[in-house]
């Protein structure tokens, strides 16, 4: 069954719907900005989600390889999504950003901790 979610940054300049089962795989990334920002994202169809705000009202950010493409708020700074570097036909929705269901059944793993730790061994 699918649900219609609805989501935004904190100060609302940036809104967003997507529709979505009600049991999600939330993903602890651990990836290098995903760590910092403590970043946990659920994965969405790029067909099942819809800017309801205009894009104007954020700004982007890239980095290393570039693929991985970060907006946020221009006003309150909040990243609500960002398409994953992997695979450019998801969005990797901020869960924290989307307004829950009581009955959303949400599971987390943890992504990208096998190379967090080699990384960390490295140093």
């Amino acid at each position: 069954m699918e649900y219609q979610y609805s989501g935004s940054c904190h100060c609302q300049k940036v809104q967003f719907q997507f529709t979505g089962p009600l049991e999600m795989e939330v993903i602890r990334c651990h990836c290098s900005i995903c760590k910092m920002k403590q970043n946990h994202h659920v994965l969405i169809q790029d067909s099942k989600f819809k800017m309801l705000t205009s894009m104007e009202e954020l700004s982007l950010y890239t980095f290393n390889t570039k693929q991985a493409k970060h907006y946020f708020c221009k006003t309150c700074g909040v990243q609500s999504f960002f398409y994953p570097r992997f695979n450019p036909n998801m969005i990797a929705v901020t869960i924290y950003c989307v307004q829950l269901p009581s009955n959303a059944k949400l599971t987390y793993v943890t992504q990208g901790l096998e190379q967090s730790i080699k990384e960390t061994i490295k140093q």
